[in-house]
């Protein structure tokens, strides 16, 4: 059986190929919009039975290579050689991690994605950044909902852009003419130069979700000042300003990485209304999810990009005529985060 290592970098992504009984391929390497010609070689080269195995700095290949067929895998820092600075483990390390299948080796799925088995350090984290968060959150570099007194409502897209999925949801904001913000991921962003450039001119707000998703806990300081300054320069490229707003994947934290984002002046921008459209539940659900306890000020979180997101094409119209019929408005988490600031 064949074992497949997938690395990142600033360039895209390397593919390094391992057989049961020694056979290397070639690496090959594919840009961050070739995803699916990145699961098209597994599959010609390696065959169906072929593995992924990714670290916990990449994010973003579990939900479209399982799409495609392949099972994905994620290798943990403490199984692993140390990273660079500016991209994950070698493709081969991760390859040869996968050929030994040894435990350690999580398997992700649709239901938790990625982050499969480590959802308690997640809320351990969450937990023991309470009181940096409450600081921060005085002092204006932290926003988990806007101003309870103001009928407005922040609806937020994560993982983009990705196309279809990113122009679809532009589509559907411009038919109802409300705003957004999206939270780019830096790989996403360097080749979607278009995509980035359209959300700007419709009105909408972008910020930075880092360059290549990972779980915050697991990256050193400088590390994490690669992850915002790689996304913003790449997003600067094309809009003619950094952003401000950085939404943590997973909604990951410590007290440390809140600190360096702050020292960074970038604003931590949670949610307090999760659709869970990740986890592709039906639009139904989603509706429900988005909807169901949101008030003034309130921040919807949804994804345009990390997968098929169909299902959140098909629940977006339901949510902004109920949110619109019940008198909110849709605005930029810029707008949420200034009139908070101003009250």
């Amino acid at each position: 059986m064949w074992s497949a290592g997938i690395s990142w970098d600033v360039l895209g992504y390397e593919v390094s190929c391992v057989h049961d009984d020694g056979r290397v391929l070639r690496p090959a390497g594919f840009a961050a919009n070739e995803v699916p010609l990145l699961a098209a070689y597994l599959k010609k080269m390696c065959g169906d039975r072929v593995i992924a195995v990714v670290d916990s700095t990449n994010g973003l290949l579990d939900g479209p290579l399982r799409n495609a067929g392949i099972r994905v895998f994620r290798a943990d820092p403490w199984d692993l050689p140390q990273r660079p600075v500016a991209g994950s483990v070698p493709a081969h390390a991760l390859a040869l991690r996968g050929r030994e299948r040894a435990g350690g080796l999580v398997e992700t799925d649709t239901e938790n994605g990625t982050l499969k088995g480590r959802f308690d350090e997640l809320d351990r984290g969450v937990e023991s950044s309470a009181g940096r968060e409450a600081e921060l959150t005085r002092r204006g570099y932290c926003l988990t909902r806007g101003d309870a007194a103001a009928p407005r409502v922040a609806l937020t897209f994560d993982d983009g852009p990705s196309e279809p999925y990113t122009g679809q949801v532009l589509d559907v904001l411009r038919d109802y003419g409300v705003a957004g913000t999206f939270f780019c991921v830096g790989l996403h962003a360097s080749t979607a130069p278009g995509t980035l450039a359209r959300i700007r001119e419709e009105g909408h707000a972008v910020g930075n979700h880092t360059w290549s998703h990972p779980f915050l806990p697991d990256l050193t300081h400088d590390e994490m000042l690669f992850q915002l300054d790689a996304t913003n320069k790449s997003i600067a490229e094309v809009t003619g300003e950094a952003p401000t707003l950085i939404r943590p994947p997973y909604g990951s934290r410590t007290p440390e990485t809140l600190r360096w984002t702050a020292d960074h002046d970038m604003t931590t921008v949670l949610w307090d209304r999760d659709s869970w459209d990740w986890a592709v539940p039906g639009p139904e659900t989603i509706v429900e999810n988005a909807l169901d306890g949101i008030s003034n000020g309130s921040i919807v979180l949804m994804h345009d990009g990390g997968g098929d997101r169909s299902q959140t094409i098909a629940a977006l119209p339901v949510i902004i005529e109920s949110l619109l019929t019940d008198g909110f408005q849709l605005v930029t988490v810029d707008r949420l985060r200034g009139s908070l600031l101003q009250s």
